[in-house]
């Protein structure tokens, strides 16, 4: 069996399933990672919800299969399938590939090789699929520009649907010719076109391109001028597995405007674009619902410099007294710590906090202007102890723009200061490293990559040097930012650096287990591509450099102007609270810092009453006793899982469940068993509050509307504590489907007197099981087929696949292939 199953079932709640054949364009939503990574990426839940939000669009998700299941697929010949209708990848018409991690770009292969999809674009004559890739790493598109047939650069909610629109209309109208199809789309705000730009290569090896249209020689990013609640997804999935983040995610603000010289985000995604309070309330009443979350997190470059952020914090607060434990504050400055949000932050439950000193000295935080201070840097790491956060996240880069061996040795100074001062009892620190990568569009664009031999020595003296009992240690390999560096300023000589990588086998870059240097410096060889040309090398002020046709909004001259300050370690306030800086971003008519300085009436947009709010007594619930069957894709859920998904849809089903005391409250839910997973049950029986007088007839018709496919709820009463629960014995229906059984050997097994093994309990401890005393009867019913009756042996419940496995000779496929159903009582 692969691991965890259910990243794969497709039928988690909120899903958008239409029928392909009335829908007039499928667009292919792709994640080149892992289930548990993309599920949780905010924007893949923005264009899906967008997208299918118009009747004759349907769009439904990829993503990287995982190892185990890679193989399986490539063994049989199974293309990627999409998660909702099971569709493969090349039947869709439009490919949308998001680019968020340079160490990602193995896997789109991955992706493509299973679909049986040509690589380059060249090789790809057919108008559909149309493969476009979007998000950051889009903003230097050349390391891919072969592969793909376009690029969005910049936010994609408004050209996402005009590229669908003109899709539409040409497969209605065209003229059925690929590069007339590009044509129109390079008229599109922000989508760049690849095919439409020759590249050359002069005396120095450096890539310079030629538009072959006279009017497309740049593309200007999209822009979103404001963020509504329109646009925002307040049905999102509700993944199954461990997604990363599995809380509600509130965008409250796009954007930053601090200036840091290193950062790409900073830059590409300005202005600031704040949502307004009364939508991210409405927002979150209606998400909760939606849902059933119990965590919501903020998502924004710099939370801490939302305008309202007091007054939102109250007011989700507020909402969430019932419906969440959590309220994310991933970073907050100092002197962003008032009074009135300090009480707020005391009451609710802590997830991580994350400061960013990025630089250990003031000389180099003043360099690639942080305007940080250390004082406000020991304010913030105490005031947030004080407010009941145990672990604090310090992260630095290591090889910015002129450091020096003294910033190095101040990151030790600051993080043991701290560590001293304020990681007191079970407190602690955690410092995370990572070498300095130039990004393009950033004032450091230019700048030169430490060399992997520097990366590591000055990894070494952190090491060396950070040896305290309350500081942990946690950096990216050196060798993983020497290939991130690679990508992030390469150009197209890259893309046969790709393919020869990944038929080497390189996969999951991005992960630490998964990544393999050797093969890498292999691929490095093998095509002649130094990557030290893309690194180390710095680029003189008029070197053409691979980006230069795309337009970030952000001026060169800006960018020239703010290395030249770099040099001289003089500040750029941020805009937010002082003059225009002149980036170039804004035009003040459409495009504008979007910002929400005032407070509205609360009485207009909080619906939120004392009544709502209060907890009910723990005498106004009573116990019921639920039973439910878990068949076909529900099998593959979890233990844990499943506790998870009966919680949510609680919620969502608006039954008021009992909650424990104390500062983390927990739903009061208890199962009588735990099935393994990937076997199934016509029966199963969980335990929970709910208010007295709620019916029990409404609390199976309510639960059923919210339980993914596979679960149902078949009966509910209210506990009697009377009633007889021992399982005496437990009839299970056994079907094989790649094997057969042979009677012969279940009619010896039934002859035995007994049958011991021994294994270790959860405990550690070894404990003895006769097998055959734990089996009543097995009946026979044809070669693919037995009923088995197990009894519960030594105080413990013996499961059918211990027998199969110990008792019958079985390989491993043959086991893989049993499906085991737990027959209904009676």
């Amino acid at each position: 069996m692969v691991q965890r199953p259910t990243q794969y079932v497709g039928s988690e709640i909120n899903t958008i399933r239409k029928d392909l054949k009335t829908v007039d364009l499928t667009f292919a939503l792709v994640f080149p990672d892992l289930y548990e990574i993309g599920t949780s990426h905010f924007g893949l839940q923005i264009l899906y919800s967008i997208l299918n939000s118009h009747e004759k669009i349907a769009a439904e998700r990829f993503f990287a299969p995982a190892p185990d299941m890679a193989a399986i697929l490539q063994e049989k010949g199974i293309p990627c399938l999409s998660m909702e209708s099971k569709k493969e990848l090349k039947s869709f018409d439009i490919i949308g590939i998001s680019l968020l991690y340079e160490l990602n770009f193995t896997n789109i292969l991955t992706l493509l090789s299973l679909s049986s999809i040509p690589f380059y674009a060249k090789e790809r004559e057919d108008v559909f699929p149309l493969i476009i890739g979007g998000g950051p790493c889009a903003f230097n598109p050349e390391p891919l520009a072969d592969f793909f047939d376009a690029f969005v650069i910049g936010d994609g909610e408004e050209v996402a649907v005009e590229i669908a629109n003109l899709v539409v209309a040409f497969k209605k109208e065209g003229d059925g010719q690929k590069k007339t199809l590009l044509r129109l789309l390079s008229k599109i705000d922000g989508v760049y076109i690849p095919s439409f730009f020759s590249p050359d290569y002069n005396a120095a090896g450096l890539q310079q391109l030629t538009p072959l249209f006279e009017d497309y020689q740049t593309v200007r990013r999209a822009f979103l001028p404001s963020l509504t609640k329109e646009t925002f997804p307040v049905s999102p999935i509700i993944p199954f597995a461990k997604p990363v983040h599995d809380r509600l995610r509130l965008e409250i603000a796009r954007g930053c405007s601090r200036g840091c010289r290193f950062c790409q985000a900073g830059m590409i995604y300005r202005p600031v674009r704040e949502r307004s309070l009364e939508d991210l309330i409405e927002i979150t009443k209606t998400s909760l619902n939606t849902t059933g979350h119990s965590d919501i997190s903020l998502l924004s470059l710099s939370t801490g410099d939302y305008s309202n952020l007091p007054e939102l914090m109250k007011r989700l607060h507020a909402i969430g007294q019932e419906h969440c434990n959590a309220i994310s504050l991933p970073s907050i400055r100092a002197e962003k710590l008032t009074p009135d949000l300090m009480q707020i932050i005391k009451k609710v439950r802590k997830t991580g906090f994350t400061i960013a000193p990025e630089a250990g000295s003031q000389r180099l935080r003043d360099v690639i202007n942080k305007n940080l201070t250390e004082e406000s840097i020991l304010s913030t790491v105490e005031n947030a102890m004080n407010l009941g956060w145990k672990n604090i996240k310090l992260y630095f880069m290591l090889g910015l723009p002129f450091e020096t061996p003294e910033d190095i040795e101040a990151i030790c100074h600051l993080s043991r200061r701290l560590a001293s001062s304020y990681a007191k009892g079970k407190k602690t620190i955690n410092v995370s490293t990572t070498s300095f990568i130039p990004k393009a569009h950033t004032p450091f664009q230019r700048c030169s990559q430490i060399s992997l031999d520097e990366a590591r020595e000055k990894l070494q003296y952190l090491k060396s040097n950070l040896r305290h009992p309350k500081i942990n240690l946690k950096w990216q390999g050196p060798e993983m930012s020497l290939l991130e560096g690679v990508w992030s300023r390469g150009d197209r000589r890259l893309s046969k650096l790709l393919v020869a990588a990944f038929e080497k086998g390189c996969r999951l870059d991005g992960w630490t287990d998964k990544f393999n240097f050797s093969l890498w410096q292999k691929a490095f060889e093998e095509t002649g591509i130094d990557p030290l040309f893309y690194t180390t090398r710095e680029r003189d002020e008029d070197e053409p450099l691979p980006w230069d046709h795309i337009d970030s909004g952000v001026s060169p001259s800006f960018l020239k102007k703010e290395f030249q300050k770099a040099k001289e370690m003089s500040l750029t306030p941020d805009c937010r609270d002082n003059d225009c800086t002149g980036c170039g971003v804004c035009d003040f008519k459409t495009i504008k810092p979007v910002l929400y300085d005032g407070i509205p009436d609360i009485r207009q947009t909080d619906s939120v009453s004392s009544q709502d709010m209060k907890r009910l007594p723990d005498d106004a619930f009573a116990k019921f006793e639920l039973s439910f069957s878990k068949l076909d894709e529900a099998r593959f859920f979890g233990h844990l899982e499943l506790g998870i998904i009966f919680q949510r849809a609680v919620k969502r089903a608006g039954l008021n469940a009992r909650y424990s005391q104390g500062f983390n409250p927990l739903m009061q839910i208890s199962f009588e068993n735990a099935l393994p997973v990937g076997m199934e049950s016509e029966e199963e029986t969980l335990f929970i509050y709910f208010e007295k007088d709620v019916a029990p007839v409404k609390i199976v018709d309510v639960l059923n509307r919210e339980l993914p496919k596979g679960l149902l709820i078949t009966g509910c009463e209210t506990f009697d504590r009377l009633k007889d629960r021992n399982e005496k014995s437990a009839y299970y229906t056994i079907r094989i489907s790649d094997g057969k059984f042979d009677k012969e050997e279940v009619e010896r097994f039934l002859q035995l007197s007994e049958f011991i093994i021994q294994d270790l309990s959860k405990k550690g401890k070894t404990r003895t099981t006769d097998l055959r005393k734990s089996v009543e009867r097995i009946f026979f019913i044809n070669s693919n087929i037995l009923e088995m009756i197990l009894k519960s042996y030594n105080e413990r419940t013996v499961r059918p696949m211990e027998i199969l496995t110990n008792c019958f000779r079985l390989d491993e496929k043959t086991l893989a292939s049993i499906r085991i159903t737990k027959m209904k009582q009676g």
